[in-house]
């Protein structure tokens, strides 16, 4: 790094002129839903909408102005520090230590792409409190950043006495536009039907508060049809389309010109249509290396791949900037991503399959008992005491069994010296690679019905989330529970 970045960021920064914009336009973006709420009352009269609009932006610009005023960045290099400087009334001053950032980003959605500006984010593995957004920065500023990442990188490095594999450097992986495609096509079918039937029923919540009367069509389209067989294969057909359409164009739009490359000891990936991101990630810091391939992937040779960081365990909900996500990954390009990643192979591994007791259990649950449930329900309810309800019943055992028995053959644990693989799944197979020595803390028990028959359950915590498996040979857990606490306790090196 030469002297003149060193000399250039030695001193506090603001942000980009233009990132009071940036400021106000993600302020409106999150309080868009508020704004809904404010404006439903009014009748969506066109002079009060532009009022409202106006008093609600100039209300919104004054927070963000002032967030964007009184923001500033510097580094210490000397003390090997990141420095922010942030608040009006409640100062506040922020110093992170290079060891302690995780990774550093440079994204770029819609809004920065309008004004030629970068935003930066820098995450660490504590406290929500220490991670950083540098909202709007120029190109010229984003590249800088990129060299100083280099930089703390380095420092890390030296810190944990991580030699530079420069053999790898350079090792690339692309997935091309026809792979996304298939990618989108293949892929988050229940996420999807899940979130457009919920939109659908806001929509008609949000239509009956209005008080817009189309409770009368939706009953006429039901005499008219009686649900029949026609209409019932239309509705499936449309929702199918649907889902197929919104998977494909959200993963063109999310990962379009998706690369992933080696760069000395790191890992750099760019993806993005209108929003551009670029991560750089540490393999030392990997805590989970994630597959998930479904039926329809398993034939094409396809799935989906995630990485996940280790990342607060006092945050509540997941870190999506701790994970990298990499979609359509071949098997032969998911073994190159794992070489870039971990320096150790997978040797011979030892296979642990839960008793046949736990389909007997999960049948009984989840299938035996609500369909008779529902059997009774129909008996006894008038509103359900109709032929459809019935069927769906029958349909409902054997789905629900089916998916019993899948869930029951895909879970495995497959456990090695330096790794243990977790595989769990219905649909979507998933396969959690976590290293050994990387593991936090290892749970081992048993329920007291287990007790008589010799099975238990076991779960494992790293700093990137937790994997388990149940109703297996409790010896066989023991033995591997001792082995994963010897390995992380003896083991010299450092993930953090």
């Amino acid at each position: 790094m030469n002297k003149e970045i060193i000399e250039k960021y030695s001193v506090y920064r603001k942000q980009s002129k233009v990132g009071a914009l940036v400021f106000l336009f993600d302020s409106i973006r999150k309080n868009a839903v508020n704004f809904l709420f404010i404006l439903v009352p009014t009748g969506f009269d066109l002079l009060v909408f532009v009022i409202v609009s106006l008093v609600f932006v100039f209300i919104l610009a004054i927070p963000a102005y002032i967030n964007y005023y009184f923001f500033e960045y510097s580094f210490d290099f000397e003390k090997s520090e990141f420095l922010v400087k942030k608040g009006w009334l409640k100062k506040t001053k922020l110093s992170v230590p290079f060891e302690k950032i995780q990774q550093v980003n440079i994204n770029q959605n819609i809004i920065h792409k309008v004004f030629s500006l970068y935003e930066i984010q820098m995450d660490t593995a504590g406290s929500k409190d220490t991670e950083v957004d540098i909202k709007a920065v120029s190109m010229e500023i984003a590249q800088d950043f990129k060299q100083i990442s280099e930089t703390i990188k380095k420092v890390i490095s030296k810190n944990i006495n991580e030699s530079i594999d420069v053999k790898k450097s350079g090792e690339s992986l692309e997935i091309d536009l026809l792979t996304l495609v298939k990618t989108g096509l293949t892929s988050r079918y229940f996420e999807t039907l899940g979130a457009i039937i919920a939109l659908f029923f806001a929509g008609l919540a949000m239509l009956n508060d209005l008080e817009i009367d189309y409770a009368p069509a939706v009953v006429d389209f039901y005499y008219e049809t009686d649900f029949n067989l026609l209409a019932v294969s239309i509705i499936t057909f449309v929702a199918i389309y649907v889902v197929l359409m919104v998977n494909l164009c959200l993963t063109l739009i999310k990962y379009y010109g998706y690369k992933a490359f080696k760069k000395l000891q790191n890992l750099e990936v760019k993806y993005g249509l209108i929003q551009t991101k670029s991560i750089l990630l540490s393999p030392i810091k990997v805590q989970e290396f994630r597959s998930t391939q479904n039926w329809i992937q398993k034939k094409i040779n396809l799935r989906n791949v995630r990485i996940s960081q280790a990342s607060s365990m006092h945050v509540a909900a997941p870190n999506r900037r701790n994970i990298v996500d990499v979609p359509g990954c071949s098997n032969e390009q998911m073994d190159k991503l794992f070489d870039i990643i971990y320096d150790n192979k997978i040797d011979d591994e030892i296979v642990v399959r839960p008793s046949i007791r736990k389909f007997l259990i999960n049948l009984s649950f989840f299938a035996i008992l609500p369909t008779i449930i529902f059997i009774i329900l129909h008996k006894n309810v008038s509103l359900l005491n109709n032929t459809y309800f019935l069927n769906f019943c029958i349909f409902y055992f054997i789905l629900s069994s089916f998916a019993a028995w899948r869930f029951y053959k895909n879970s495995m644990l497959f456990y090695s010296k330096n790794f243990i693989r977790v595989q769990s799944g219905f649909w979507d197979i998933k396969t959690k690679t976590i290293e050994t020595y990387k593991i936090q803390s290892v749970m081992l028990y048993q329920a007291f019905w287990h007790k008589k028959f010799n099975l238990g359950s076991i779960i494992l915590l790293t700093a990137g989330g937790m994997s388990y498996i149940t109703t297996c040979n409790y010896e066989i857990l023991k033995k591997i529970t001792n082995n994963v606490m010897y390995s992380a306790e003896t083991s010299k090196k450092r993930w953090m």
